[in-house]
């Protein structure tokens, strides 16, 4: 029997994403992935309605975001990463988002950025 590999995201995303020179992340608390899928889907705006993981407190499965940008913030990909039990299984498609959004993701976890002089 096969089974339907997860094709994982698009070659080109990859290459532009490690082309950035800077990157960051940050966690969020499990979900089904078929729910996180849907909320990504549906609009990256949906990130903001997700709860940060105290990561020593949940070790054993959440979701790593992560962001890469370049240094003057005009271009910033996205991507979820989820890991169970310190193993990367399941990684999403990449995402661009404005700055706002960026800002606004990280003000979440305590980290403030000014987005109005870049």
């Amino acid at each position: 029997m096969f089974f339907k590999k997860n094709k994982g995201p698009n070659k080109a995303d990859v290459k532009r994403a490690n082309s950035m020179p800077n990157n960051k992340k940050v966690q969020f608390v499990y979900m089904m992935k078929e729910e996180c899928e849907a909320l990504l889907k549906d609009s990256c705006e949906n990130v903001l309605s997700m709860e940060p993981v105290n990561y020593y407190a949940e070790k054993d499965r959440y979701y790593q975001c992560v962001f890469y940008t370049t240094e003057d913030l005009s271009e910033i990909m996205m991507q979820f990463e989820l890991y169970e039990y310190d193993k990367k299984t399941w990684e999403s498609a990449f995402y661009d988002i404005d700055k706002q959004l960026y800002a606004k993701i990280l003000l979440k976890f305590g980290q403030r950025i000014n987005v109005n002089d870049t």
